[in-house]
């Protein structure tokens, strides 16, 4: 089933007042994001409360559904622009078409991931479509979300937390990924919908200067179920090392506390925090990272913390499930030497 693209209008008119939720589904390199698919599933439990709201997707650009199946919880339709013209992000391209879906829906609330990308979207969404936008993992609670759209967010690097609510008819929302066991969903009821070709497709009017792209073979830091993040306590860009080799037999990413990017050791596609990436793992290792309020306020929503720090009052033991006293120069090649057996026995 096809659905014509056509310019968005900017008026929502009545169709505001609906109850419809849209969910915006990223893609790279032609595979949906884990943390669009995290967003999904974490809509559809607020949704699985509201019977009076329905929820709908949006997935930008050519990608494979099938690893999809089974992942996606409830129920729902997902217009998938499979066009050429947006398997990379173009601002005004992706500007115009959420807000012509947007419009054509009548829904009253976007969703995003947090991602690099949304970070850039939503903001310019926001001031075209007057919208209110919030940030920063809102923690979304049921009854006044059927009131008025209200939710909470940490504030002050988590210190306290406040209370918001839209001020405007849409309310755009960046939610953080909420890492949960691998799940299937045999009872949802997914369908995709193929939106034809747009009709911005022309090159010429949206021109790619240059396409920056870094191919290491690791995982984003932001999808990974495991990460092992290392602070300035490390010592030096080549200490990391340790933390390559633990991650790789965890089979999980690098991450890296800001002090370490600003040195220069790791670059900022790592970085965990506040003015960084927020991750949602379900192992955290924290090495040599004191635990900054920026540094929680960006890993506060991983699974189990495992902190090592040579120094017994480092905050970050304040949020560690376990935690190790030691110089992380002798404790890691100890764990790495451990771990290498437990996985030849297996």
């Amino acid at each position: 089933m096809t659905v014509p693209y056509s310019e968005p209008t900017g008026k929502r008119g009545d169709l505001a007042a609906m109850t419809k939720w849209l969910v915006f589904l990223e893609q790279r390199e032609g595979v949906v994001k884990q943390s669009s698919i995290d967003a999904w599933n974490r809509v559809q439990e607020l949704a699985a409360s509201r019977p009076d709201v329905a929820v709908s997707g949006l997935l930008a650009g050519p990608a494979s559904l099938g690893h999809l199946e089974g992942s996606l919880a409830g129920k729902g339709v997902i217009a998938h622009a499979k066009d050429e013209c947006f398997r990379l992000y173009n601002q005004e391209r992706y500007l115009r078409l959420v807000a012509d879906i947007l419009n054509r829906e009548g829904a009253g609330s976007l969703f995003f991931a947090d991602t690099v990308l949304s970070r850039d979207l939503a903001p310019r969404l926001s001031v075209r479509l007057h919208a209110s936008l919030l940030s920063g993992n809102p923690i979304f609670d049921d009854a006044r979300a059927a009131d008025d759209g209200g939710c909470r967010r940490p504030v002050y690097s988590g210190s306290f937390i406040a209370s918001f609510a839209p001020r405007r008819p849409l309310g755009i929302y960046i939610i953080a990924s909420r890492r949960t066991p691998s799940v299937d969903y045999p009872g949802a009821r997914i369908a995709f919908v193929d939106l034809e070709a747009c009709a911005v497709a022309g090159e010429a009017l949206f021109p790619l200067v240059r396409r920056l792209a870094m191919h290491q073979g690791t995982l984003d830091v932001a999808e990974a179920g495991i990460i092992v993040a290392g602070g300035r306590g490390m010592g030096g860009p080549e200490d990391f090392a340790l933390l390559e080799q633990l991650a790789r037999l965890l089979g999980g990413a690098v991450g890296a506390s800001r002090p370490v990017v600003d040195e220069g050791w790791r670059p900022h596609a790592e970085q965990i925090g506040q003015t960084g990436k927020t991750v949602a793992p379900s192992l955290y290792i924290a090495c040599a990272v004191s635990g900054s309020l920026q540094h929680l306020a960006g890993m506060g929503s991983a699974g189990t913390v495992v902190a090592i720090n040579r120094d017994p009052h480092a905050p970050i033991f304040d949020v560690a499930d376990y935690g190790i006293v030691g110089d992380v120069h002798l404790v890691l090649p100890k764990l790495i030497e451990a771990l290498q057996e437990f996985l030849k026995k297996g």
